[in-house]
């Protein structure tokens, strides 16, 4: 069913039907009923929406996150939810699993709910995917990661100063041959620490870099799970030469899985290898060798990423805006601190 379907039986232009259908702009009460009467009849988007289509937008936003089981991800939607509340709305969270298919069809389901605006970490980099939201006149934000497309607000961790902290520290504690565990570079986050990382170990004479991850054409197909990245990155950097001495891992999960891999095969960290990586845990500081991090202040991204969505609710034609939030450094043993 298409806009000029509808546009056609109520005998109003398109416009009038993007309007009406997405709450957005004014409209005749006559020139509304009749575009609502056709939507129904029509079954625009099914009955649910239909019904839907005579309400005002609800008090409710959506939150669509890569994957709700990484601990910072469980931390930033919580920090939303807490945020949207304060403001007197409900959240509806929706997990993507990194599916561009899943994702879409959650933003059909929360248009279809009407929400009042979206914060989203993108499936992908591409601005397509979200079109449908601006045909529905729904605000979006970005939390976690980029659009190559400017169209929207976003809310980003500053991972080149996040990466230039964990790498300085390493540098200082004498490293000069790296690993870089990381996932999929289609997120923004993991590549932009690698594209930081390997920015930095070209500007040292003789350091090296060997890179470990998934969906990257020069790596070794790492998969996302903790029983399979350990001991695939380890088999890969004992085997290089130079042997990396410090790894760099791009989020908690791996760097879980490449701690428990190097001490399996007899590495002590940090004496024969340091162990850094982004975001902390609470566990971090309670293993046997304490982990340096770079911590993400999710809070403090998801408070922020609400308050540009009800500033862009308040104000749609306002400047995009997007907003770079610092890490924390947490200096400990896995690195060489005392």
């Amino acid at each position: 069913m298409t806009y000029l379907e509808i546009a056609r039986m109520a005998d109003v232009s398109t416009a009038t039907v993007s309007r009406v259908l997405s709450g957005a702009g004014a409209v005749s009460d006559e020139r509304r009923e009749r575009v609502l009467a056709a939507a129904q009849e029509l079954s625009y988007r099914g009955s649910r929406a239909a019904r839907t289509l005579r309400r005002q937008k609800a008090d409710t936003i959506g939150l669509i996150v890569s994957d709700i089981e990484y601990p910072s991800v469980a931390s930033m939607a919580r920090s939303v939810e807490n945020a949207a509340a304060e403001r007197g709305f409900a959240l509806n969270i929706c997990n993507s699993d990194e599916d561009l298919a899943k994702e879409r069809k959650y933003i059909n389901l929360l248009i279809e709910e009407r929400v009042a605006g979206l914060i989203i970490s993108p499936a992908t980099e591409s601005y397509s995917a979200l079109e449908p939201l601006e045909r529905a006149g729904i605000p979006v934000v970005t939390l976690d990661r980029r659009l190559q497309d400017a169209r929207v607000d976003s809310v980003l961790l500053d991972n080149q100063k996040a990466t230039q902290l964990l790498m300085d520290d390493l540098l200082r504690h004498g490293h000069r041959h790296f690993a870089a565990v990381v996932g999929t570079t289609v997120a923004t986050p993991s590549r932009e620490r690698l594209e930081t990382m390997r920015a930095i170990v070209k500007s040292v004479p003789d350091a090296t870099l060997i890179i470990a991850g998934s969906k990257l054409g020069e790596t070794i197909g790492v998969s996302h799970t903790l029983e399979t990245i350990g001991p695939a990155v380890t088999a890969l950097a004992l085997s290089a030469h130079p042997q990396p001495t410090a790894y760099v891992c791009v989020n908690a999960i791996m760097l879980t899985s490449v701690m428990a891999s190097l001490i399996q095969e007899g590495l002590r960290i940090p004496q024969d290898v340091a162990v850094v990586g982004f975001d902390d845990m609470p566990g971090f500081a309670l293993f046997q060798t304490p982990v340096t991090v770079v911590a993400q202040p999710t809070q403090e991204l998801g408070r922020l990423a609400v308050q540009l969505l009800f500033e862009r609710i308040a104000s749609p034609t306002r400047p995009h805006e997007t907003i770079l939030v610092p890490p924390t450094f947490v200096a400990r043993a896995s690195c060489g601190h005392e």
